[in-house]
């Protein structure tokens, strides 16, 4: 019977997740805050569904077991490619910045909330990862400029890994252990470098056999065996598995991106890692929200809310800016727009937050403070993924001026506009067939109209003399549209029957190779030029 429980309680996570997620969708709202409702209402507070126990594990192996899945997929997706350009920036705010920010909550928790230096800089460690599941979503909805955005994803993919061994530091302060500022220095340098060195050295040699056996098809599997290798080598050297797992990541990542690579392989790969990082996320916070008491937590909800402004509007804007002084390439605006992009906290905050709890329940830890800091950090999440998602779109209008609007930019809005204004002609040219418009008011309506189509065409023309890329960009992704529609009737044909399963790979993994080749286009293509005369800010002719 206890088999039969345990495989319903799996069955009530996935579908209590999916729902979650779908119903985020729907409102708009990161999957993050509508998990932990669902799992609170799940759990002992309320209905008394979900139940821990009957999984045979507790909450900390739970949160130990989702982080590297979470940050292993974040590594798979992060391009280093985009970031070589940047490189010291994104070090920056993946080091100096969470730094800082332990440094600064922990501040804020001693001097403002009364916890004591143990405790406070906890906090600090659980609060100084940036949540992917927050930000990202984000991005793919707002016109960010390609460098902010390339810093908010590095800083989501990497900064997690800093925090965490900070947090195992300080940690193991917390539970009695004797930990010198010189020992601690010590300790931190051997987690960062040793990880390094373990996850790259499994990411070479994983990605160096696949070359050598020719077995580029088999990199589904091949991800699995560098997840797995990259943490159990780490952790029995005494290094941090995390960080080991995002480094292999990124290395594997850059060996799939060659030319070696099967694209079909690819594309399933990604799909399978994508699955499984939604499922760790939504394990973690049904479980998280089933074992949450509101009794615990409502006597910390002032505290909470008090830290939460605190970080958005104090702690965070001071330590972007800080890690980034003198990098002169971001405008003091986008790097306060960074600041506030990037203040979510989410997965991993959580995660650590019931590690300490579960570590508490287990006498390793002081139980009152384990409570503090979990309640804190549960509602520094829900404020921070809240305010900063709904106040999105209004921080980019404000702090992204549109005097710093790309060509790139330019020439898509333009042609947008221009492609909208031959819809409507159409339209009118019918109407007026139709006998709904007179002759006389079809010309004047008319005349008007392609005299503002040919502004628009005499202003792209403009942008695609000065930046020939910026059109081939335009163009190629255009055609990725199409070949991306090809391979949806591909697999529609194939599932009908239509299409025998060699011919379906063979096709699908022509478009796939095709739309590779684009990508590579779209980012070597040259799109910026110094603005022509009579030229403004925003890319386009003067009137």
């Amino acid at each position: 019977m206890q088999d039969v429980g345990a495989v319903y309680q799996v069955v009530l996570v996935m579908v209590a997740g999916i729902l979650a997620a779908r119903a985020g969708q729907k409102l708009r709202f990161p999957e993050a805050i509508p998990l932990l409702v669902t799992g609170y209402v799940l759990g002992a507070d309320i209905l008394g569904w979900l139940k821990l126990d009957s999984f045979g594990f507790g909450l900390e192996f739970a949160a130990l077991a989702a982080v590297p899945i979470i940050l292993y997929y974040d590594g798979l997706r992060t391009d280093l490619r985009h970031m070589l350009g940047i490189w010291k920036t994104v070090l920056s705010v993946t080091t100096v910045a969470v730094v800082v920010t332990v440094a600064g909550v922990a501040f804020f928790s001693r001097f403002i909330m009364g916890f004591d230096w143990t405790a406070a800089l906890l906090l600090g460690a659980i609060l100084a990862s940036t949540d992917p599941a927050g930000i990202l979503p984000v991005l793919r909805k707002l016109n960010v400029r390609k460098r902010v955005a390339t810093v908010l994803e590095a800083e989501t993919a990497l900064n997690d890994a800093t925090a965490i061994a900070l947090f195992l530091i300080v940690f193991a302060a917390a539970s009695g252990g004797e930990v010198s500022v010189q020992s601690g220095l010590a300790k931190f340098l051997y987690l960062a470098l040793a990880s390094l060195a373990i996850g790259a050295v499994v990411g070479v040699v994983v990605s160096a056999a696949l070359r050598a056996l020719n077995s580029t098809g088999e990199i589904t599997f091949a991800s699995f065996i560098v997840i797995l290798a990259a943490y159990s080598f780490a952790e029995a050297l005494g290094a941090s598995g995390v960080i080991s797992v995002v480094t292999a990541a990124l290395v594997l990542r850059y060996f799939l991106q060659s030319r070696n690579v099967d694209s079909l392989s690819l594309l399933k790969t990604q799909h399978v890692w994508e699955n499984l990082n939604f499922l760790a996320i939504a394990v973690v916070f049904l479980l998280l929200g089933s074992q949450l008491q509101l009794s615990l937590v409502l006597p910390y909800v002032a505290v909470g809310l008090a830290m939460a402004a605190a970080f958005l509007f104090i702690v965070r804007p001071v330590t972007v800016v800080a890690s980034m002084f003198f990098d002169k390439s971001f405008s003091f605006n986008e790097k306060l727009l960074i600041a506030w992009l990037g203040g979510p906290r989410g997965t991993v905050s959580a995660a650590l937050a019931s590690i300490v709890l579960a570590k508490a329940h287990a006498g390793q830890f002081d139980v009152a403070a384990a409570n503090a800091i979990f309640a804190v950090t549960l509602t520094v999440i829900v404020v921070t993924v809240a305010v900063t998602s709904l106040s999105a779109a209004a921080a980019v209008k404000r702090l992204a001026s549109p005097s710093g609007e790309s060509l790139e930019d330019s020439y898509r809005r333009l042609s947008t506009e221009l492609k909208a204004m031959m819809v409507a002609s159409r339209k009118l040219r019918e109407d007026w067939k139709g006998g709904l418009l007179s002759d006389k008011m079809y010309d004047e309506i008319a005349v008007e109209h392609k005299r503002q189509m040919r502004g628009i065409e005499a202003q792209l023309d403009d942008i695609t003399r000065r930046a020939p890329g910026v059109e081939l960009k335009f163009r190629s992704r255009k055609v990725r549209e199409v070949l991306l529609n090809q391979i949806s009737a591909l697999q529609e044909a194939y599932e009908n029957k239509e299409l025998f399963e060699a011919d379906y790979v063979e096709l699908s993994q022509k478009f796939l190779g095709q739309i590779g080749r684009l990508e590579e286009i779209e980012d070597s293509a040259p799109v910026r030029e110094a603005p022509a005369k009579g030229v403004n800010g925003d890319g386009v002719k003067a009137a």
